[in-house]
């Protein structure tokens, strides 16, 4: 009875063993996918980055309509108007020059070229301008630090991606391995050579990590539908994203010279150039309005409306130089540049916070990638014993002093091991993405040129 008992289980490894050897079948219409292809998909399809490139452009148009009080005006005016005689006197009465009775019903027309150049705005005007130039470039700032939070997001989404991949993988090798030793135990409670205790214990370990399995299942396909939020692209459960590297190094060291050149830093200084720029302006509005002006006058009249605007002459013409000294306007313009100063100190203040917020996240992903660094260096240590302790116990099973169940199962937490160091080492490889884009966004997003990006 023993013999033949060893006889089914040596068929039972047998026919395990020619299962294991049997290479898996590739995955039906599985895409292999890149990070960088993603990004580029990304940065193309998103609606925030296109929001961002109008208010470039609005920004562009305020600046430019700006500019335009730094030339002078020409304006062609007139006018055509009946004129009637309500007093019917015989002698022509004026008013300060225009007559206002004693003729007969007409029409009158009168055409007027008005060239005008207000030179003081070159002392008021122009820092306005400058004003709305550094607003235009906020804008562009803006708008590379939307990009920058568009990766942040898409690497985040990518590496939960890869991970659930690694665990999903992971746990199918895992569950095939307890599956084949509940099948083994199955056969040994047969025999009696197990109590059933033992083998509920093995069943409730694969039932366990198929719940897990499960789970991470779920999650797998809710970052997929996140991705397809962010690219506009429908992948399916078989979809191969490739793996992040995160071997790139990393100083120990964090610069914080490195914060002035990201995007968010730059619109933010730009900002408080901007409001320098309005500070002045509301400062040289306090000075006098001084301009120089022509006008060139036609003037017709007749009591036939066709014949008052054929008969239209040449009148006058007229120039002269203007100054307007403001000498009260309520407290206008005093609370006007009262207004800038308090802005440009609000405006300084924001900068030195977000200085401090920035030196903060960077110090924090530097501390992270740090312990991450000590939590694989002892998760590699760990599984190289546990490879040995595989290696012992397979000895064993070849010798008869150990089960091939007892031997699947330390494969099983061997593998357990191996997962949890590959996921660590995938939050590393995301870690490095965020860092690099936090500290030398230029460079990181250099990198990506060529991937989609360019594009944007």
């Amino acid at each position: 009875m023993i013999r033949s008992a060893w006889k089914k289980r040596a068929v039972l490894h047998a026919v395990v063993g020619l299962l294991l050897l049997v290479p898996a079948g590739p995955s039906a219409g599985g895409e292999m996918l890149s990070y960088e292809e993603i990004v580029g998909e990304a940065l193309g399809y998103s609606s925030r980055l296109k929001v961002k490139k109008e208010e470039v452009f609005i920004s562009e148009a305020n600046y430019r309509q700006s500019l335009s009080t730094l030339y002078p005006t020409l304006a062609l005016n007139g006018r055509l108007e009946r004129f009637n005689n309500l007093t019917r006197q015989d002698s022509i009465g004026t008013i300060n020059g225009g007559v206002v009775g004693g003729l007969q019903d007409e029409w009158r027309s009168s055409v007027f070229v008005l060239g005008e150049y207000t030179l003081s705005n070159w002392y008021k005007k122009r820092y306005e301008s400058g004003y709305y130039e550094r607003l235009t470039e906020v804008s562009l700032y803006e708008t590379e630090s939307e990009k920058k939070k568009i990766v942040l997001e898409i690497t985040d989404v990518y590496g939960s991606i890869t991970e659930g991949s690694i665990r999903l993988g992971y746990l199918g090798r895992m569950i095939s391995k307890m599956k084949e030793s509940v099948a083994l135990r199955a056969e040994a409670h047969r025999e009696g050579e197990i109590s059933y205790e033992d083998l509920l214990r093995a069943e409730v370990q694969v039932v366990d990590m198929e719940k897990e399995r499960t789970e991470v299942l779920r999650q797998f396909k809710e970052n997929l539908t996140r991705l397809t939020l962010y690219t506009g692209v429908e992948y399916g459960e078989d979809v191969e994203l490739q793996r992040l590297i995160g071997d790139a190094e990393v100083s120990n060291r964090f610069d914080p010279e490195r914060l002035e050149q990201t995007p968010e830093y730059r619109a933010k200084k730009k900002e408080v150039e901007a409001s320098r720029e309005r500070g002045r302006a509301a400062r040289n509005n306090l000075l006098p309005d001084v301009g120089v002006y022509g006008r060139y006058d036609f003037y017709g009249r007749n009591p036939e409306f066709y014949d008052a605007m054929k008969d239209t002459d040449k009148n006058s013409w007229n120039a002269g130089v203007y100054i307007s000294i403001p000498l009260f306007d309520g407290g206008l313009r005093k609370w006007e540049r009262e207004r800038a100063t308090r802005e440009i100190r609000r405006q300084e203040e924001s900068l030195r916070v977000l200085k401090e917020e920035k030196r903060r996240d960077s110090t924090g992903l530097l501390v992270k990638l740090q312990e991450l660094d000590r939590t694989i260096g002892q998760y590699r240590k760990l599984l190289e014993r546990y490879e040995k302790l595989v290696g012992i116990a397979s000895g064993a099973t070849a010798l008869g002093g150990r089960s091939r169940a007892e031997l699947l199962e330390s494969e099983k937490e061997a593998l357990a091991i191996e997962r949890d160091m590959e996921v660590y080492v995938n939050q590393r490889a995301v870690a490095v993405k965020k860092y690099l884009l936090e500290t030398d966004f230029a460079s990181a997003m250099g990198d990506l040129d060529g991937n989609g990006t360019h594009r944007n």
